[in-house]
């Protein structure tokens, strides 16, 4: 049959490994990178649709079947780490039951370990770094009828003779586009949008949970701490910024043409710049709209003035990475802040009537069971609306995991990196293993949203049903399998 796509872009799907019983409380966001991608790919004349397993909730033998449909020359799956598995059993079943079709895989994972990626997967090319030009030269000259092992195409990595045949050629990344405005915007229209959901807190008294979308302000982050793998893709520390105006018009367009309520502003700091951000918050407010907005921000990036401007734009929610109650925990990761910083900043952002997401880790390099209650007893003490209560995963690609390599303690498979995952394995410390710090987390987790304090404020703040919603939620016990598989005691 002949072929009637030149690329079917894939989000592989996984949600019930990675969050068990509790998945209903998982938000669904759009795969906003391949979304550009099919958009940049399309302007240039390829024919690309884009196929979402995961919003689909189907697991990786479901979307063979649906990906098959759409007939593709070529299908390229994106994966963070914990969505590896899910990608490698997709590549795995396509080769089996279509193996001309090619396959090819890109993403935060695959960037930090390609060869690895090529030496586990049936997948016959890798993308490392920043996918836009490397995928067009690779979809060019698999529409021309050539073949891509002929050419040196920047951050494509392969077997020299085939599918899982002879050496591994690598070549380097290609460059990043420095001007973002040169890229397009997301191909929302190839996506069932109406099937994505917000986080639940965010919709607290404010509606439709399935009016959800993602922007973008900036891409990258200038620092460097040594559990983030956030700029693997980039290759280096820093960030590229869209102009206030080209930002806007992302929400402009979600607002417009989507009807778009709830929207999560996915910069890993969008408060970098503050002068930038009050710009941005003035031309929000300046529209009228009604929409609930959250973003990212760092301690010390906590300008009382950008707040108040950020609360007028319809920025309800801030989330910070708070991480320990212990300075010398902090200093020991990279993390450039203190308790007094972190109290500093909370009371700001209180101040501006914007509520508080804190990220909070238990376990990190130098922990033990007592900074671990430091820890909890500062998530109690800051009462934040909302806290994440995370457990130290060493995704490749950051420090602690290059320190793990070989030990014996990291996690055998790849969706095994999932906070939530039923078998996940945290990094254990020289204090801790991992049972303890997944046990202490759970057990954390009980307390502070078991509290009186902080149900008393959920009560006051958004009524009694959404205090019986955080009773119910509280039923739901993570799955967690006892003594999970680790890695092999062999350099990997």
């Amino acid at each position: 049959m002949a072929k009637n796509l030149d690329l079917l872009l894939v989000n592989p799907g996984n949600r019930i490994s990675q969050f068990g019983n509790v998945s209903e409380y998982a938000t669904v966001a759009q795969p906003l990178g391949i979304a550009m991608l099919a958009n940049f790919l399309r302007e240039k004349g390829y024919s690309i649709d884009l196929f979402d397993a995961e919003v689909h909730n189907l697991g990786p033998r479901e979307a063979v079947d649906e990906i098959l449909k759409y007939n593709p020359r070529a299908v390229g799956l994106t994966a963070f780490t914990t969505k590896m598995t899910a990608a490698g059993k997709i590549m795995s079943i396509l080769k089996e039951v279509s193996p001309d079709i090619i396959t090819l895989v890109g993403g935060h994972h695959v960037s930090a370990v390609p060869r690895k990626t090529l030496e586990e997967e049936s997948v016959d090319f890798v993308i490392q770094g920043e996918g836009y030009v490397p995928l067009l030269r690779l979809i060019k000259i698999l529409k021309e009828g050539k073949n891509p092992r002929g050419f040196k195409i920047p951050g494509l990595h392969y077997h020299s003779e085939g599918f899982k045949k002879g050496s591994i050629i690598s070549n380097p990344p290609e460059e990043l586009i420095r001007k973002l405005e040169k890229l397009p915007s997301p191909a929302w229209d190839l996506l069932p949008m109406e099937k994505y959901k917000a986080h639940h807190w965010q919709t607290w008294g404010r509606g439709n949970q399935n009016s959800f979308g993602l922007v973008f302000s900036s891409l990258g982050c200038p620092f460097s701490c040594d559990f983030c793998s956030v700029n693997v893709v980039y290759g280096k520390r820093g960030s590229r910024f869209l102009t206030p105006e080209q930002f806007v018009e992302q929400i402009d367009n979600l607002v417009e043409n989507y009807g778009t309520e709830h929207i999560e502003i996915i910069d890993d700091t969008f408060t970098l710049n503050t002068k930038r951000v009050i710009k941005i918050s003035e031309l929000i407010a300046d529209r009228g709209y009604n929409i609930n907005m959250w973003c990212f921000a760092r301690t010390d990036r906590t300008d009382p003035e950008m707040l108040s401007k950020m609360k007028k734009a319809g920025i309800n929610w801030v989330f910070m990475g708070l991480e320990s109650g212990s300075d010398k925990t902090l200093l020991k990761n990279s993390k450039k802040q203190n308790q007094n910083q972190i109290r500093s900043a909370v009371k700001k952002i209180k101040d501006a009537g914007i509520y508080l997401g804190g990220n909070f880790i238990f376990g990190l390099p130098g922990d033990t069971h007592e900074s671990m209650q430091e820890t909890l007893d500062l998530a109690l003490e800051l009462n934040s609306e909302w806290a994440n209560f995370f457990i130290p995963m060493a995704y490749p690609g950051t420090k602690i995991y290059e320190d793990a390599l070989g030990k014996g303690i990291l996690p055998r498979y790849w969706e095994q990196y999932g906070f939530f995952a039923p078998n996940a394995v945290p990094l254990p410390t020289s204090k801790l293993n991992s049972e303890e710090i997944i046990t202490f987390r759970d057990k954390a987790f009980d307390t502070f949203f078991g509290s009186s304090n902080y149900q008393n404020m959920i009560e006051e703040k958004f009524g009694s049903e959404i205090k019986k919603y955080i009773t119910q939620m509280l039923t739901k016990k993570l799955d967690r399998t006892p003594n999970p598989e680790r890695e092999l005691k062999y350099l990997l």
